[in-house]
Formats: structure tokens, C-alpha cells, sequence
């Protein structure tokens, strides 16, 4: 009688982390859905775009003050599991005293941040009122590195899942009411959520108690390497900034939210694949990265897994696209359709690029990191621009594909001639095939429409995606 076939310990551990963070990535995103159906219908495409522009603005200050502590110190603690208190004492003060900073360098900034996104002072005033978000966000982001550098998913998933069912609960009666006045409200009160919970959930965890210039001491590395990634992620979110307040200023904020809109299904809703995997594969090879051998089976393993689990999502993502939109949002998106067909085509070599890129940073280098970041945001622009302006939504979604198409390339190179390290071909065959796959996935949909190629690709795509899991 023929056995079932037993899980490798690597796969098991990816499931496991993507069952885990995979289930609650899917209530965040239903809670998600709702308060974003409610934002299109109550407030509009301005409504949708007003929240992008402070979202864009908080992420841009985030990334700028908080010197990516939250990647920089998982790394160390990882490494340290067997005594960690002293390191968890110093990511717990590093992140209060990034976080008064950053609240104090938005306030000093808040009449320019005004001018640059809406052209007067007239919106001064709400990101004054944003400005403590950066404090709460901070202690979460180092409570939540704590949790995930020593292993406690468990927990981390729960803080997360509280945070958002509450800021969700309080959100529904604030858009409602107070329709766009009620934006900062919500905003603020999502960032409450994530600090309060996140504390709670790691409260027990007893730490070294440290002077303010021991622990400046100890995350000497952790803020060298964060500050490396801060550039690049001050470079990546300033090129997002710019292109939306491009949009804003050329055209308006309701293509704003167009443009937001559509970005969000294609990287949030499938971000949350690449969201969970990480919890687990980021603190493993960052213990493992010194060996190029450990660290080329690894990689190629997570790029097998992540791209078999992608095949079946992408391919009743293009196939019901239109249902999603009116789901998620309503009519008035319509325009972005075209955008999603081709740009979400783009996530398998967004998932190649991803493993590889953590090869990076787990290896501490902080300057090859700047490099690839820099080129991925000047790509972005000299792509996204142009596409826009002479080709609409269509060539936006082209331009999203050429985008990771390029930054994989860029990744592969670094680490190749950096680590001596190369994808291996069997990663190289399945992304072409699976990016094959997708496209006479989209060209079916025109020829015999979408719920008929549903019926023909789905099914056998998702057998052979678990069929293949199997194997690994």
C-alpha cells in the first residue's frame, strides 16, 4: 500500500508559516475589503486618493527615520537566539528614540509636505496631526522585529490580527459619519492599534536593562546596515511619491486613486504570499547565508514554492479581475482592468527578485542592497511616466512587468558576482513557464472570455502547484 508523501522539513516550515500568516493575512485583507468598498462608495476616487497621498507620506517618513530597523534587527536576533536579551533591550530603545525623531521631523516638515502633494498650505494641518504616527509606528515595527527575530510567530500573528479587526471596528463608524473628515482619524487609530497590540502580545519578554549609550552601542551594526537599507527605501518610496504626486498635479486625485487602487490588488493582495513565507525564510537564511551552497538550495526552494503557490492565485486573478474590482471597489475602477491583466503578470518575477534580494540583506551588505534599490526606482520612473502619459492604464501594467523584469536581473547579477552565487536553471525554467502560463491565460480571456478560461487553466494549475509542493 503506497504511503503519502511526507513534507521536507524546509517545506513544512514554509507551509507552516504560510498557513499561519497566510490566515491572517486574509482576515487583515478582508478587513481590508470592507473598509475599502466602504471608502469607494462613501468617498470616491478622491477619498481612495487622499488616503494613498498620507499613506505615501507616513511610508515615506517611516522609511526615513526609522533606519529599517525593522529588517536590521530580525538579522541580529536571529543570530542570537540562544542569548538575546541584551540585543532585544537594544532594539526596544533604538525604536522609541528613531520613532520622537521621526514625530519631530514630520511636524518641522509639515507646511513643505503640504506644498509638494497639494500646491498650498491648506493641508498643513493634517500632517501636523499625522506626525505622532511616526512614534507608534516605530514601536510597533521594533516589538514586531522582536517577536519574529526570536521566533515567536505565533504571537506576532495575533498582534496583527487584533490590530486590524479593532482599527477596522473603529473605522467602518468614522468613514461613515464623517466621510472625508474622518481620513487622520483612521489613520491614527490604525496606528494605535498596531503599537498597542504589539506591545501587549511581547510585554512578557523580560529584557537586559540598558543605559541609552550602551544600547547606541550594541546596534552600532544594526543601525550601520539599517541605514544602508534606509536609503534604499527612502530612494523606493520617494520614487512612489513622486509619481503619485506627478499624477496628482498632471491629471488629478482621482487618477490617483485609480492608480492606487489598482497597485494595491497587485501587490497587497498577493503581497501576502511574499508576507508570510518571509517570517520564516528571512530569520533561516540569514543563520544559513554564509554557506553558498545551504544558500543556493535554500533560495532555489523558496523560489519553487513561492512561484508554484502564485501560478494558481495569478490565473483567477486575471480570469476574474472585473468581478474583483466591482467586489472590492465599484464601477468607477474600471479603468484600471487593463492595468491589472498585464501588471499582475509582473508578480513571478517580483517573487524571484524577492528571494534574492534577502540573500542580500541577510548578508549585511548594505552598500550592493543601495545599488539594486537605486536602479529599481530609476527603472520605475523612466518606466512608469512615459507609459502613462502616452498609453494609459494598459501601458502601466506593461511597464510593472519590464519594471521586476529588470530589478530580477539586477538581483541575480549582484548576487552572482558578489557571492559567487547563481540561480540555478530550474528556478529559470519554471519562471518563464509560469510567466508563459500567465500570458496564454490573458489571451484566452480575450479570445473565449474569462469564466471559460477559468474552467480550462485553473484547475489543472492548481494540481499541478500542489502536486509539485509535494515534492519538495
Amino acid at each position: 500500500m503506497n504511503q503519502p508523501k511526507k513534507l521536507s522539513p524546509t517545506t513544512a516550515k514554509i507551509l507552516k508559516a504560510l498557513s499561519i500568516f497566510g490566515g491572517v493575512q486574509v482576515v487583515t485583507i478582508l478587513c481590508s475589503i470592507v473598509r475599502t468598498k466602504l471608502v469607494a462608495i462613501w468617498l470616491g476616487p478622491v477619498g481612495v486618493g487622499l488616503i494613498s497621498i498620507y499613506n505615501q507620506t507616513i511610508d515615506l517618513f517611516s522609511s526615513t527615520t526609522q533606519l529599517n530597523l525593522r529588517q536590521s534587527a530580525v538579522r541580529d536576533l536571529s543570530e542570537s537566539r540562544s542569548a538575546p536579551d541584551r540585543v532585544v533591550g537594544t532594539v526596544r530603545i533604538l525604536a522609541l528614540l528613531l520613532g520622537i525623531a521621526g514625530t519631530v521631523l514630520m511636524l518641522l516638515a509639515s507646511s513643505l509636505l503640504g506644498i509638494a502633494a497639494f500646491s498650498d498650505f491648506s493641508h498643513t494641518l493634517p500632517f501636523v496631526i499625522l506626525a505622532p504616527v511616526m512614534l507608534l509606528s516605530s514601536v510597533a515595527s521594533g516589538e514586531w522585529a522582536v517577536m519574529q527575530g526570536l521566533g515567536r510567530l505565533k504571537r506576532l500573528a495575533k498582534s496583527t490580527l487584533y490590530a486590524a479587526l479593532t482599527a477596522t471596528v473603529i473605522a467602518v463608524p468614522l468613514f461613515y459619519f464623517f466621510r472625508l473628515n474622518g481620513i487622520l482619524p483612521v489613520l491614527i487609530t490604525f496606528a494605535v492599534c498596531n503599537c498597542a497590540y504589539a506591545l501587549a502580545f511581547n510585554r512578557p519578554y523580560r529584557t537586559y536593562a540598558l543605559t541609552l549609550r550602551q544600547a547606541l552601542s550594541a546596534g552600532k551594526p544594526m543601525l550601520s546596515l539599517g541605514a544602508y537599507m534606509t536609503v534604499s527605501s527612502i530612494v523606493t518610496t520617494l520614487a512612489s511619491y513622486i509619481f503619485i504626486a506627478w499624477l496628482n498635479r498632471s491629471y488629478s486625485t482621482g487618477t490617483v486613486g485609480l492608480y492606487q487602487a489598482g497597485y494595491t490588488l497587485i501587490n497587497s493582495y498577493t503581497g501576502l504570499i511574499f508576507t508570510s513565507i518571509a517570517m520564516e525564510y528571512y530569520p533561516r537564511l540569514s543563520a544559513s547565508v554564509r554557506s553558498r551552497m545551504r544558500t543556493e538550495i535554500l533560495v532555489a526552494h523558496e523560489i519553487s514554492v513561492a512561484l508554484w503557490v502564485l501560478l494558481p492565485i495569478v490565473i483567477a486573478f486575471i480570469c476574474c479581475r472585473s468581478m474583483i474590482v466591482d467586489i472590492l471597489y465599484s464601477s468607477r475602477f474600471e479603468a484600471i482592468l487593463p492595468y491589472l491583466a498585464i501588471g499582475i503578470i509582473g508578480i513571478f518575477f517580483r517573487a524571484l527578485s524577492w528571494c534574492m534580494a534577502f540573500v542580500i540583506i541577510a548578508r549585511g551588505d548594505g552598500r550592493a542592497y543601495i545599488l539594486t534599490e537605486l536602479s529599481s526606482a530609476a527603472i520605475y520612473l523612466a518606466l512608469s511616466i512615459p507609459a502613462y502619459r502616452y498609453g494609459g492604464f494598459a501601458a502601466l501594467g506593461a511597464a510593472y512587468v519590464l519594471w521586476y523584469g529588470a530589478y530580477c536581473a539586477i538581483t541575480c547579477a549582484v548576487c552572482r558576482r558578489r557571492y559567487g552565487m547563481r540561480l540555478r536553471g530550474s528556478s529559470l525554467r519554471l519562471l518563464l513557464a509560469t510567466v508563459g502560463v500567465a500570458i496564454a491565460c490573458l489571451l484566452l480571456c480575450e479570445l473565449i472570455g474569462n469564466w471559460l478560461t477559468l474552467a480550462i487553466t485553473l484547475p489543472p494549475s492548481a494540481w499541478l502547484a500542489y502536486k509539485n509542493i509535494l515534492r519538495r
